[in-house]
């Protein structure tokens, strides 16, 4: 049985990124409503951009769930058994209500003149099948480990170093990880739009200590360019965009699209403070 410590630390941690969220899917959601008032009213269009984005915000929240839990572990320890997976999923699916009602009232709220394409339900179920698979892999790799250390499951093992949210496993001093995730659309979507956000708030800002515009900018659109390819170099992307964030996130002015991008680069294993 989970320690209920770990799912209490793990709740608080959560509660406050959905705070987070709801302010960020608030913002996404009047962009477009913007957008539509200067295309001359309401429009299915937009219901459809909107419907996107309360998925998209669907799938983030499920994943800061999962994140959060894996951080929490990775640093408290945790015992292989086999009966570990349907705990984790269990935390997960305890956060259906969090999860779901909040961009459900935000789609809601903007579909007055026209009905969303298909249930908002389709994007938990499929936030939730990925979140799983996630977790079958996680176990999986502790009950291997076990095997291999000959230790039997359910005993104690050492404290592990995950890299969330895609589940690769780094077991000890010198060892390493190396993960191969695609990005899916949506995921590309949500880098675009952020360095989106991140480009016109630099347009305000004259320079950074340490820091010149001038790189900072360079920085976004090579970032930019990448998102662009087929296949994205995830390691480049990474390196690029933690480069950029750190420097932006001390800027009051850039807060808005530090949030964006805090929470786009999630599918990329890059948790932002």
């Amino acid at each position: 049985m989970l320690d209920p410590k770990v799912i209490e630390l793990v709740d608080r941690m959560v509660r406050v990124q959905f705070e987070e969220r709801e302010t960020q899917l608030g913002r996404e959601i009047l962009q477009e409503k913007y957008r539509e008032a200067k295309s001359g009213g309401p429009s299915s269009v937009t219901v459809d951009r909107v419907y996107d984005l309360c998925s998209h915000d669907i799938g983030i929240r499920t994943q800061i769930v999962w994140q959060n839990l894996v951080r929490v572990l990775s640093q408290t320890g945790i015992v292989a058994s086999e009966t570990l997976g349907e705990e984790l999923k269990t935390v997960v699916r305890s956060y259906h209500s969090s999860i779901y009602n909040h961009p459900f009232q935000s789609l809601q709220a903007a579909s007055t003149n026209f009905a969303p394409r298909r249930p908002l339900t389709d994007a938990w179920e499929r936030a939730v099948m990925k979140i799983e698979a996630e977790i079958d892999f996680f176990v999986l790799s502790l009950l291997r480990h076990a095997e291999a250390k000959g230790q039997q499951p359910g005993s104690p093992q050492p404290v592990f170093h995950f890299h969330s949210p895609v589940g690769a496993i780094q077991t000890g001093p010198g060892a390493t990880a190396n993960v191969v995730q695609n990005l899916a659309a949506q995921d590309k979507e949500a880098l675009r739009r952020a360095l989106d956000l991140v480009r016109d708030a630099l347009s305000d800002v004259d320079d950074f200590p340490g820091n010149p515009k001038a790189e900072i900018v360079e920085l976004v659109a090579e970032a930019e360019s990448e998102v662009g390819k087929p296949s994205p170099n995830q390691t480049r992307l990474r390196s690029i965009l933690t480069a950029v964030a750190s420097v932006i996130q001390t800027v009051g002015s850039l807060q808005p699209a530090y949030q964006a991008l805090k929470v786009a680069l999630l599918p990329l294993g890059i948790a932002l403070p």
